[in-house]
C-alpha cells in the first residue's frame, strides 16, 4: 500500500536517512525544494523519483537512482544524495523548460540499445568485416574493397589477439588501457610487429564505427605504435639462391633437424619458384588462375581485386616461367577432384586455378602454404631468416644491380608499385598514358629470369645483356 504525503517538505539527509516504512508500505515524501523530486520509501531501499506534466496531461515518473548518505557515497557512481538529486532533478527540469520529454527521450534510447545488434566489440567487428566484404567501407580510396586474403588476415588477428580479451567489452566501454594491455601482452611474448598489427586493425574497426555513427570513441587513435620496425634489408645470397633452388626442384633428400624427410608438395614448391623469377606477391602467385594465363604469349593478368594497391596487374612470363604454369596445369588437372560437399558420383573437372587446394578444386592454396613450405625448407638446408616476400628484394636488388642495371623505376613497374608512377611524371602517367609498359617489364623479366637461371647453374645468359634489358652491358 501506498501512503501519500500530500505536503511536501524541504529535504535533508539527516530527514532522508530518519524516513522508514513498515513492511508491505511504501510513502512518498516531495521535496519542497525542487519541484517534482520525490524520495520513495519502502522495506527495501529509498528511491529517488522525478515527476513532471506533459502538454497532453500525462504524468510520466523517471527513476533518478538510490539514496545513500553522504558519507557512505562515496565510489559509487549510482548513488544520491540529497544535494546530488536535486542536481540531477533540475537539470531535467531545465530540458522540460525548453519543450523536452526526458521520459520519452529515455524510452527510445533504451529501445534503441535493445535493437542494436552491434553491443560488444565482437559484435563490432563482425559487422566490420562484413562491410568490408560487401565493399561498403574503404579504408583506402585505391581500392573498392579489401582483398579476401587480407580479411583472412584481420579474421584471424582478431580471432587471436582480440577476442579473448576484448571480444565481450561493450563498444563504448572500451577504454585506452585495456587496449594498452592487451597489446603489451603481445609485446611481452617478442610479438612487437604483431602488436603494431593489432593496433592497427582495432583502429581500422573503431573508424568504421565512426563513420557508421555507432560510437564516437577510438581508444587505438591514440596509441602509439608498440615496436619500432625497421626496413627489411636481407637480401638472399647467390649460394643461398643455389641452394634454395635445388631443393625447390627436389626435397628428397631434405631432412628435419630430427631427421625426418620434409615433403612439399610439387605444386607449392613450383609457386616458390614462380615467387623468384616473377617478383610477384605470394597471395597473387597462390590465387593465380587458368583464365589469367596466356601461356602462347607468356602473359599473366592479375585482375585489381587480388592485388594489394588494387590495381590491374600484367606480368610478362620469360620462357622458364611459362614452363613452370604449364608444369602446375599439368599437375592440377592429373588431380582432377570434385570440389568439397559435392554428391558422391560428381564427375571432376578441370580446376579454375593454377594451385587448387587440396581436395578442393574450386578453391586456391592458402597463400601462407608457400610461407610453412619455405621454412620448412629453409631450416632443412640450413638457410636462416628468409621469407616469400624477399624473393621481392632479391628479384629488385638483382635487376638494379651492375649484372643487370635497368632503373628503379622499371623495377617498380615489375613490383607492381603506385610510387613507380609517382613523381615528376605523376599526371602524365595517371592521366594520359595507359600502358601497361609491357615492353621494359619483358626486357627486365627475361633479364632477370636468365641471371637466376645462370646463378643456379641451369643456363648461361646471353653475351649481349643490353639486348634483353634495353640498357648498356
Amino acid at each position: 500500500m501506498t501512503k501519500a504525503n500530500s505536503n511536501a517538505i524541504f529535504l535533508t539527509d539527516r530527514g532522508v536517512r530518519a524516513l522508514k516504512a513498515a513492511n508491505g508500505e511504501r510513502i512518498e515524501v516531495w521535496d519542497a525544494d525542487c519541484r517534482g523530486l520525490c524520495i520513495r520509501v519502502s522495506s527495501t531501499g529509498k528511491r529517488w523519483v522525478f515527476r513532471y506534466r506533459r502538454p497532453d496531461g500525462t504524468q510520466p515518473r523517471m527513476t533518478l537512482g538510490d539514496y545513500v548518505p553522504p558519507d557512505d557515497a562515496a565510489g559509487n557512481a549510482k548513488a544520491l544524495t540529497v544535494a546530488g538529486a536535486r542536481a540531477r532533478a533540475r537539470k531535467l527540469r531545465s530540458e522540460i523548460d525548453d519543450g523536452g520529454d526526458p521520459a520519452s527521450a529515455k524510452a527510445l534510447a533504451k529501445a534503441e540499445a535493445q535493437a542494436q545488434p552491434i553491443r560488444t566489440v565482437s559484435d563490432l567487428a563482425r559487422e566490420y568485416f562484413a562491410a568490408c566484404e560487401r565493399g561498403e567501407y574503404r579504408p583506402s580510396k585505391r581500392r573498392t574493397q579489401k582483398r579476401p586474403a587480407t580479411l583472412v588476415q584481420e579474421r584471424w588477428m582478431f580471432a587471436r589477439h582480440l577476442e579473448p580479451s576484448l571480444g565481450e567489452v561493450r563498444v563504448e566501454a572500451l577504454s585506452r588501457d585495456a587496449v594498452k594491455k592487451c597489446l603489451r601482452k603481445l609485446l611481452d611474448e617478442g610479438k612487437g610487429v604483431m602488436a603494431n598489427r593489432v593496433r592497427g586493425l582495432l583502429q581500422t574497426i573503431y573508424s568504421w564505427a565512426n563513420v557508421e555513427g555507432r560510437t564516437d570513441i577510438n581508444p587505438a587513435r591514440t596509441i602509439d605504435p608498440m615496436a619500432e620496425e625497421k626496413p627489411r634489408t636481407r637480401v638472399i645470397t647467390d649460394a643461398e639462391l643455389r641452394q634454395l633452388w635445388a631443393a625447390l626442384k627436389d626435397t628428397s633428400a631434405l631432412k628435419t633437424t630430427d631427421g625426418e624427410p620434409v615433403y612439399v608438395g610439387r605444386p607449392v614448391r613450383i609457386a616458390l619458384q614462380l615467387a623468384l623469377l616473377t617478383m610477384q606477391r605470394r597471395a597473387e602467385i597462390a590465387t593465380m588462375r587458368v583464365a589469367d594465363v596466356d601461356l602462347d604469349r607468356g602473359v599473366w593478368t592479375i585482375p585489381p581485386e587480388r592485388t594489394k594497391n588494387g590495381r590491374g596487374h600484367t606480368v610478362p612470363l620469360a620462357p622458364a616461367s611459362v614452363a613452370l604454369v604449364r608444369e602446375a596445369i599439368a599437375l592440377a588437372d592429373a588431380d582432377k577432384r570434385p570440389s568439397a560437399g559435392s554428391p558422391l558420383g560428381t564427375p571432376a573437372v578441370a580446376s579454375a586455378y593454377v594451385f587448387p587446394g587440396r581436395g578442393d578444386a574450386s578453391r586456391s592454396i592458402d597463400p601462407s602454404a608457400l610461407s610453412h613450405a619455405l621454412r620448412d625448407i629453409r631450416a632443412a638446408i640450413g638457410i636462416p631468416d628468409i621469407t616469400v616476400h624477399d624473393a621481392r628484394r632479391l628479384g629488385a636488388t638483382l635487376l638494379c644491380g651492375e649484372r643487370i642495371g635497368v632503373t628503379p623505376y622499371t623495377a617498380g613497374l615489375v613490383l607492381n608499385h603506385v610510387s613507380a608512377r609517382g613523381g615528376a611524371a605523376a599526371v602524365t602517367l595517371s592521366t594520359y598514358v595507359h600502358a601497361d609498359m609491357m615492353p621494359e617489364k619483358r626486357r627486365a623479366l627475361a633479364a632477370l629470369e636468365g641471371l637466376i637461371l645462370e646463378i643456379v647453374g641451369e643456363s648461361a645468359r646471353p653475351n649481349n645483356v643490353s639486348s634483353i634489358t634495353g640498357t648498356a652491358a
